[in-house]
């Protein structure tokens, strides 16, 4: 009998069911539900047994959970609908204080937007590709001269060595694109602005651009087969199927063997048509045979359980076995890495608008959050500070049976609801916004051509977060009041009116402010510096174009002809500073360290480049027609003469390449390339062939200039269109990222310097209406205006000297870090940072001053009267 009890005793309703049973009731607020199934399930089982009791208890849950589910979802319907009535009644109550939140929110917001598109494009670069993460650039890095030179470009062989030898790799091809300026064309039809793509056979089967028309295995087998994209295609044989017809490249025939969808923006392979790469052993002398040369930039195609740092470590000396005096180590960069992932290496081979940089995207990331963090503090600092005049009503709902959830709900309610508002007018603001975002980032983005889900998740994702963040510390904070403190005011709403958490988000939110100010005023410092250093020439007024027809094969005479335009000063044949020819360490002179290897760079000039770009002569002479020899001699720069250790370097002999010669002349230094880099020790050398015709003239006769060298170019050309650039033009845009970060970051200024001012403009009325009484007894008293308003405004110049203090070191080291970027730039002074300080002291003393003169001109006896 009593092992039979003990039996009984033992038995449980199922574990499962009797949480589920016990879950449900919670929420309702009610307990006896479970303890009436629980004593009924007894009963059964003493009855009908155990195994029946527990199918009963499982019956008897089951038909209980729609009753139950439908009472928890209308009073949760019931209570959702009361939080929101409460929170728009709050709303309509605060006007002011509810404005400047959702404002602050919206701008905050609407910044996120914009930047996580912008973000999102940056990331999605290349990946459309079916097998973008089996797909590697092979680049390169020369340690030769004692330089560390970093190109996109690798030699012409190592493709197909790598196919051969390495099991790892299963294909490969080898790449030349995004040049503009060739001639291809069909009859009368010219197409010199479109971009070209050169290429092996298999470039279509490792890169999945969709084909319109023709068979991507086989579209580049036939040396002189061309794809076109579906807008070329249009161009030059409008409706027409071009399949099999033939445009010209020069003098030469290819025939149309595919057609591809236009080549998405998102790819850093852009061109507007592709042909065989073994074209340019013809057409520019590329080799495909010499590993001395980084003509082309080589993708491979991995086996799909591949480990690319594996492979990386084989590969990496591969160039000194084939090249024994080699310096050259390449590694595999991934394809998705491309695109943020390519600063400060040498790309010509690969040319595409608008590389970016990993640096930019984090630093906007964080920017965006920062900026919606601050509105998020604004929210915080406003719902605190008038914590205690919702005192009391915390009390009478707690008196009256509200639990501490009930609160935390009803504040998290407030804050989504603000939110859901601030959304709606961000997603407002972000709409016509947008194009002047996409004018100042250079892109084409689309709030509503999303095509994956990120974006719409991206977007949700900023309103939770942000109700989160602005309604956590509310929310948590506002529910712990005492209901007897809340009546009586006691000493935690004293700690309320304190306010050191809200000192210490204020001095948060301007540090951010001084810190961009500061990094805004660096930017801009910077780039007028760069923009009027002296180069060492003069980069004005100077017009480049290739020296094709007449004008290469009958220089002389097409000089003439030019310079009979009176507005036309000088006209020289070469390569200018800003494009560079070669470089190398095939260098020797008298008394060279036998172990010190030293790169030098050439640029190719004649007679005239000297007068045509304006060099200076410091030492011996330039190269002059009265010296027969001289083209057989070398000019070299300042810095060449620095890294051979030359005393007195006239008249030394030297050895660049296979060419013996006498230097007769050193120039002053000269920076054509980007003042990112230092300049480079440089032979200017005497050419009768250089590719590049430069004209300088006269100052403002562009009018007159450009079409006199257009008709001329008709004459001396014949059909292929007259293409020219200004040297100072393709100097400036060197800094064409920086600009666009520059002006990007100024608007994030302007935005995080509204948002600070409305948060302190929703304080300043909120401590000047606080402390009405008080100023109205400093009044009575004898307190003059000006007093009154230094009281008012005082505490708010602390906190932004204060947040000066922590903004000087972090901007410091920020700059500091960016402008290391720059062989040539501008000084960190300190009157850069008096300047944000200043600027931040004003917009504060401007966004309190209203209320401080306010309530140091209201009447005193109403000020009295209050409360």
């Amino acid at each position: 009998m009593i092992s039979e009890k003990k039996k009984i005793k033992k038995l449980n309703p199922p574990d499962l069911a009797l949480w589920i049973i016990h879950r449900f009731p919670a929420l309702l607020g009610i307990d006896d539900i479970a303890q009436h199934l629980v004593m009924l399930f007894e009963e059964v089982q003493k009855e009908k047994g155990a195994t029946k009791a527990r199918l009963w208890f499982w019956g008897a849950v089951l038909r209980s959970l729609p009753g139950i589910m439908s009472a928890v979802l209308y009073w949760r319907l019931t209570m959702f609908k009361n939080y929101l009535k409460i929170s728009f009644r709050t709303m309509k109550r605060q006007k002011a204080f509810s404005v400047i939140n959702i404002a602050g929110l919206a701008i905050g917001m609407a910044c996120c937007i914009l930047i996580m598109l912008w973000v999102v494009d940056e990331m999605s670069y290349d990946r459309f590709h079916a097998n973008s993460d089996r797909i590697f650039r092979v680049i390169s890095t020369d340690y030769a001269g004692g330089d560390v030179r970093r190109s996109a470009g690798s030699p012409s062989p190592i493709g197909p060595t790598l196919l051969e030898d390495y099991p790892e790799v299963v294909n490969f091809t080898r790449v030349q694109c995004g040049w503009s300026g060739w001639h291809l064309h069909l009859g009368e039809k010219s197409f010199t602005e479109e971009k070209l793509l050169c290429a092996d056979p298999d470039f279509f089967e490792i890169f999945q651009f969709p084909f319109i028309k023709g068979n991507p295995k086989t579209a580049l087998l036939d040396r002189y087969s061309i794809v076109l994209t579906e807008t070329l295609a249009k161009k030059c044989f409008g409706d027409e199927d071009p399949m099999g017809k033939v445009v010209q490249m020069s003098n030469t025939d290819l025939t149309v063997t595919g057609v591809i969808k236009d080549v998405p923006r998102n790819s850093h392979l852009y061109f507007d048509y592709a042909f065989p790469a073994i074209n340019m052993t013809d057409w520019r002398s590329s080799r495909l045979d010499d590993w001395k040369y980084m003509q082309f930039a080589t993708y491979v195609q991995l086996q799909e359980d591949a480990n690319a740092d594996d492979v990386t470590k084989k590969i990496a000396h591969i160039v000194k076995a084939y090249e024994a005096d080699s310096k050259i180590e390449v590694e595999l960069q991934p394809l998705r890495n491309i695109h943020l992932h390519s600063t400060n290496m040498n790309s010509w081979i690969v040319v595409y608008p608008s590389p970016g940089n990993v640096t930019y995207v984090i630093i906007f990331s964080l920017i965006s959050l920062l900026i919606l963090f601050l509105a998020c503090v604004n929210f915080i600092n406003i719902s605190t500070a008038r914590a205690g005049l919702r005192a009391k009503e915390i009390g009478v709902r707690k008196v009256s049976g509200a639990f501490k959830n009930d609160l935390v709900k009803q504040f998290f309610s407030e804050a989504l609801t603000i939110c859901a508002f601030s959304f709606i007018i961000a997603l407002v603001l972000a709409y016509f916004l947008l194009p002047v975002f996409n004018q100042l980032s250079g892109k084409t983005l689309s709030i509503n051509s999303a095509q994956n889900i990120q974006p719409i998740i991206g977007l949700l994702g900023i309103v939770l977060l942000t109700g989160l963040v602005s309604g956590v510390y509310p929310a948590l904070y506002l529910s712990t009041f005492n209901p007897v403190s809340a009546f009586k005011s006691l000493p935690q709403l004293h700690s309320i009116r304190k306010g050191t958490l809200r000192k210490i988000l204020v001095i948060g939110q301007f540090t951010f402010t001084i810190a961009l100010l500061i990094a805004t005023t660096v930017i801009y410092r910077q780039l007028h510096y760069i923009q009027n250093k002296d180069l060492g020439f003069n980069q004005n007024n100077l017009i480049l174009f290739a020296s094709y027809g007449e004008f290469g094969e009958n220089y002389e005479a097409s000089k003439v002809e030019l310079l009979q335009n009176p507005n036309i000063l000088h006209v020289c044949r070469g390569f200018p500073p800003s494009e560079g020819f070669r470089e190398t360490t095939n260098v020797d002179w008298a008394g060279k360290d036998p172990s010190k290897e030293i790169m030098l760079y050439s640029d190719i000039v004649d007679y005239d480049y000297l007068e045509t770009f304006g060099l200076q002569v410091v030492e011996g002479r330039f190269y002059s027609r009265d010296y027969a020899t001289d083209p057989e001699n070398f000019v070299v720069n300042e810095t060449a003469v620095k890294v051979m250790g030359m005393q007195n370097p006239i008249g030394k002999q030297i050895r660049f390449h296979d060419q013996q010669g006498t230097i007769i002349g050193v120039v002053k230094d000269y920076n054509g390339g980007s003042l990112h880099m230092p300049i480079n020790p440089k032979i200017l050398q005497f050419s009768e062939h250089g590719f590049f015709l430069c004209v300088r003239y006269a100052p403002n006769q562009e009018a007159d200039v450009v079409p006199f060298l257009e008709q001329k170019w008709k004459e001396f050309v014949g059909s292929r269109p007259f293409r020219y650039e200004f040297l100072d033009e393709s100097i400036n845009n060197f800094y064409n990222t920086e600009r666009r970060i520059s002006t990007i970051i100024q608007y994030f200024t302007i935005l995080t310097v509204i948002i600070a001012c409305l948060g302190l403009f929703g304080l300043a009325s909120f401590m000047a209406e606080r402390r009405t009484k008080e100023i109205g007894i400093r009044k009575v008293l004898g307190a003059s205006v000006l007093g009154v308003i230094v009281l008012l405004v005082k505490e708010f110049v602390k906190w932004v000297i204060i947040a000066n203090v922590l903004a000087w070191p972090i901007a410091y080291v920020a700059m500091n870090k960016w402008l290391q970027n720059f062989a040539y730039k501008t000084s960190l002074g300190l009157s850069t940072f008096l300047f944000a300080t200043i600027i931040a002291l004003l917009i504060a003393l401007a966004t309190v001053a209203y209320h401080a003169i306010k309530a140091s001109l209201s009447n005193p006896v109403e000020a009295l009267r209050y409360e």
